[in-house]
């Protein structure tokens, strides 16, 4: 059954060994977890830059199925099933993940912030060395 409470032992001292004991172990795993993470990125980062990152979450995506889920959404799909074919299919959208046409227009997608990141950055600089110029 139980353990019997032992009453040589304060209460208050057993609930704070417990509560360290507790959050020490699930502590633990999510600060792995977490700066595990974090040097991944940062390996990732310091050795193929920008692009790394870029394939990094390309992969990402990829592995945990969340590909285009924000530019494409189930209500887009159903409404074109249903006036194209006149259906309507649950998993649809379930689907749609796993096609060769979204999985193209992904890959599109992060060329294409990646083309328009190197624009900016360049927009940038080319202003601020305009004003340095002028100075």
């Amino acid at each position: 059954m139980s353990e019997p409470f032992d009453e040589s032992e304060d209460p208050k001292e057993m609930m704070a060994e417990f509560l360290s004991q507790f959050m020490s172990s699930s502590t633990s795993e999510y600060l792995y977890r977490r700066h595990y993470c974090d040097i991944v990125a940062h390996k990732v980062y310091n050795e193929f830059g920008v692009d790394g990152m870029c394939e990094l979450m390309m992969a990402m995506d990829k592995r945990a199925d969340w590909i285009s889920d924000i530019i494409i959404e189930a209500p887009d799909l159903d409404n074109i099933a249903f006036k194209k074919y006149g259906t309507f299919d649950a998993e649809l959208a379930k689907k749609a993940r796993h096609t060769k046409a979204l999985e193209e227009l992904n890959q599109k997608l992060w060329r294409l912030r990646r083309k328009y990141a190197r624009l900016i950055v360049d927009e940038i600089m080319g202003e601020e060395e305009e004003e340095e110029i002028q100075s």
